[in-house]
């Protein structure tokens, strides 16, 4: 028996065209015709997104499994015609890409089978290719899920480093680890104070992608906080399992320089990964503890829950010490940016402003949302500290997500051009449909790979 999966909308009339709603987008219908089995997918839209695509992708691969088939052809002819906006090429890989994507499974510590595999073929064999380049960003995104899905015990920071070396042994990114005993003397004071009071120390991990020395360097910097108790001021939370993923913007970074070698993208960029356990213990660092950085900024320490800005501070200095022109970091940073935002996109900041609606834009095309915030320089009265230049905790309730970015731009020289990405409350996807199911979500893989290119031209 054959399997097709093919597309319907009004225009092209097709067998299931017998039931009143098989156009209608995402609609899944399937009959038996001369023995072989044929699943229809409404494509009826007044506009269909590349988000839109992904789902379906997804959707498709889901009524596949649910089927149990072992093979099936699919047929994008009708798709083609009714997505006009959007080349062939891309819908091919959109697609494919939602098809991949929903098969992720965490299943290192159960005891569980992983899903049966589906040979795959399209009507016309030059969509092959496109298929495997949705499998290549589809790799690199389960990288950065497989990282957050971690559990504490197996991803300390001495275990990341170590996966990270094993990940990228072969390629042409280049992995360098600065110790816990060598932070202090190479300047990642932050680092240092963050990771002290924790038995599995703190590290920093440097992946080097450079295909061009002539090319602009660009510097990435994640936070990779393995977990978070919140230090001396515990977090009370009940969920507080989840801050495993408190390291999700490593991840993110980890998993887009992936993307870039893999599809050898023509950039000079390098990775900066603080990687630190925050735990309470007779070592940990306290409030009102001063932090002096390389730049010869001084922090007071007004909460200990704060201290994945104070971690991210040294990867920016690193990263402009490194030569990086522009500086994009990426962190679970701020509870508040989700009351600002909800849970489907991250917030984006800038010392360029007038960027920030081109980078929704990118978002809107990756997948990876984005909302422009502000940066406010009037702000900077709520960072006050009497005994230090700055303090790490706002002396407000209000606009948490806005004052830890004015936190971070005091390491941002003035010739340089940065981005923040507060992520916090999408490290998980927001609901699990499309080609989104249980665990991390893997978000900023694909936004910051394409930032990183669009930076790069300019």
């Amino acid at each position: 028996m054959k399997t097709v999966l093919y597309m319907n909308n009004k225009s092209k009339k097709g067998p299931t065209s017998v039931f009143e709603d098989a156009h209608t987008f995402g609609k899944v219908r399937y009959l038996y015709q001369d023995e072989n089995l044929l699943i229809s997918i409404g494509v009826e839209k007044e506009s269909i997104s590349h988000e839109d695509l992904r789902r379906l992708g997804g959707e498709c691969r889901k009524t596949v499994r649910d089927l149990k088939l072992k093979e099936v052809m699919i047929d994008f002819s009708t798709l083609v015609e009714t997505v006009e906006e959007i080349d062939e090429k891309e819908i091919i890989e959109l697609f494919m890409f939602g098809w991949y994507s929903i098969d992720y499974q965490f299943l290192t510590y159960k005891k569980k089978e992983t899903l049966d595999q589906v040979d795959v073929t399209f009507t016309h064999k030059y969509y092959e290719p496109y298929a495997e380049k949705a499998k290549v960003k589809v790799d690199a995104l389960n990288v950065a899920r497989d990282l957050c899905n971690e559990p504490a015990n197996q991803l300390t920071p001495e275990m990341y480093a170590e996966k990270l070396v094993d990940l990228f042994k072969g390629t042409d990114v280049e992995v360098e680890v600065i110790p816990y005993e060598q932070l202090k003397e190479k300047g990642f004071t932050a680092i240092h104070t963050v990771g002290q009071g924790s038995a599995n120390k703190p590290v920093l991990v440097m992946l080097t992608l450079n295909r061009d020395s002539s090319m602009k360097r660009i510097g990435l910097v994640g936070k990779g906080i393995t977990f978070d108790t919140g230090g001396t001021n515990v977090k009370t939370m009940n969920d507080i399992g989840e801050m495993k993923m408190d390291m999700g913007g490593s991840a993110a970074v980890v998993g887009a320089i992936k993307l870039l070698a893999d599809t050898k993208a023509d950039v000079n960029v390098v990775g900066i990964l603080p990687l630190a356990e925050n735990v309470s213990s007779g070592r940990a660092f306290l409030p009102s503890d001063v932090i002096t950085y390389r730049n010869g900024l001084t922090v007071e320490v007004g909460n200990t829950d704060a201290e994945g800005r104070l971690v991210l501070a040294d990867g920016i200095l690193y990263a402009q010490k490194l030569g990086a022109k522009t500086v994009i970091d990426i962190a679970t940073l701020t509870g508040t940016i989700g009351q600002a935002l909800g849970l489907k996109m991250a917030g984006i900041f800038s010392n360029e402003e007038e960027d920030l609606w081109s980078y929704r834009e990118l978002g809107q095309l990756t997948g990876d949302y984005v909302w422009p915030m502000p940066v406010d320089d009037d702000y900077k009265t709520y960072i006050e500290s009497d005994t230090a230049d700055i303090n790490n905790m706002s002396s407000s309730p209000f606009g948490g997500a806005i004052t830890a970015a004015l936190f971070l731009k005091q390491f941002v020289q003035k010739n340089t051009h940065w981005i923040h990405v507060d992520m916090a409350n999408t490290v998980r996807p927001w609901k699990q449909e499309g080609y989104y199911g249980p665990g991390a979500s893997g978000f900023g893989v694909r936004l910051l790979s394409e930032l990183v290119k669009n930076e790069s031209k300019k």
